[in-house]
């Protein structure tokens, strides 16, 4: 086990009641017990990782995914006065299909992922300007007013940095967006180990509603929404990452793909998901 101080409040982290991981006693922030360096980083969000790792074909699905962005952005909106003069930034911005979807509404957009694989598609297929690299040694161009971090922060090996970084960038009165497993929702208890939030490396930090909102308030921002966000899924997917990834069950999977009963999506909402929005004092 490793002594490690909670990132949210400072605390001494402790060993977990979940194999593999460390709390904080004193907020119940949760981490993995484990530190990855940047070449891991870089090896892991490789373009194995949007096709058969941890998507069975992230461009494949691009419909569904624009999808869910829409109802991410029609969310975030509602906060943003004057959308049309502010600049946007997302990070982790994968294929662009956010920031292809919010190009609509804002001044300007762009983003930054470290997938370089990703950042070249964006770019060359959907003309959106994502940077390949590190937010933290990226170089902004200037102030912004939008920062969006979705489904990314639980990825990042320093988010409180990230965080501190966004708060220096954005204007007085911005927004940063951010979702991610709550680890406290009433789903994660009681899948306990078993929750499909916890797989590190790739996952590496568990936030709750609470620990979240004690993060963004630690570097200035006041809580303007926090609610739970669903998601348009591909059945064929979701069979996909239960039997072939989760349970190593190919053989069934590939039965169910030739029967044809994959062929539907659906909204799923599991309240798990925390979304919450936080402008800059």
């Amino acid at each position: 086990m490793s002594t490690r101080q909670c990132l949210v409040c400072g605390e001494t982290l402790a060993e977990s009641k979940l194999p593999g991981l460390l709390a904080c006693s004193a907020c119940s922030f949760t981490t993995a017990d484990l530190t990855v360096s940047d070449a891991e980083l870089e090896r892991l969000y490789g373009p194995d990782y949007f096709a058969g790792q941890e998507y069975m074909d992230y461009v494949a699905e691009r419909p569904l995914i624009t999808r869910h962005f829409q109802a991410r952005l029609n969310r975030l909106l509602r906060y943003i006065a004057d959308p049309g003069s502010k600049r946007l930034f997302e990070i982790g911005s994968a294929y662009g299909f956010f920031l292809e979807v919010a190009r609509q509404h804002f001044r300007s957009v762009e983003g930054i992922d470290i997938s370089t694989a990703a950042a070249a598609y964006a770019k060359e297929q959907l003309g959106v300007q994502v940077a390949a690299g590190e937010f933290l040694a990226h170089q902004m161009s200037g102030p912004v007013d939008v920062v969006c971090l979705w489904d990314t922060i639980e990825h990042l090996r320093d988010p409180h940095l990230y965080v501190e970084k966004a708060a220096a960038y954005l204007r007085r009165g911005g927004a940063i967006a951010v979702t991610t497993g709550d680890i406290a929702s009433l789903m994660a208890r009681w899948r306990g180990a078993r929750w499909r939030q916890i797989h590190p490396p790739t996952h590496l930090h568990y936030f709750s509603k609470l620990t979240l909102a004690q993060l963004l308030e630690r570097h200035g921002f006041t809580i303007a929404y926090a609610g739970y966000d669903g998601m348009y899924r591909s059945v064929d997917t979701m069979a996909y990452i239960l039997l072939n990834i989760k349970r190593s069950r190919p053989g069934i999977y590939r039965a169910l793909k030739r029967s044809r009963v994959l062929n539907w999506n659906l909204y799923l909402n599991l309240y798990d998901i925390v979304y919450m929005i936080a402008t800059k004092k």
